[in-house]
């Protein structure tokens, strides 16, 4: 599969994490959000070494082509954040 036909995926990934760092208390409680952003991760690091760098390079890719800057960065940054091979 290309890294095209991904982005949908990459981008609900993507749109699920910023969801769980970003939710105010009220919305979610703080516990449920780390846990599910640990398990979105767990998940991810699942991946062998090869589909773990092309996540890498969509989240790239995805990060490259998102106008908003906070949102750019937000993306940029979930390789890291969740602990990808480079």
């Amino acid at each position: 599969m290309s890294i095209q036909n991904q982005m949908p995926l990459v981008e609900a990934v993507v749109r699920a994490l910023l969801l769980l760092e970003t939710s105010s208390e009220r919305e979610i409680d703080p516990d449920v959000a780390v846990r599910g952003m640990e398990d979105i991760a767990a998940s991810l690091l699942a991946l062998d070494e090869e589909d773990q760098r092309l996540l890498r390079t969509a989240l790239f890719a995805l990060s490259a082509s998102t106008e908003e800057p906070s949102y750019r960065r937000f993306i940029a940054g979930v390789g890291d954040m969740i602990g990808l091979i480079e």
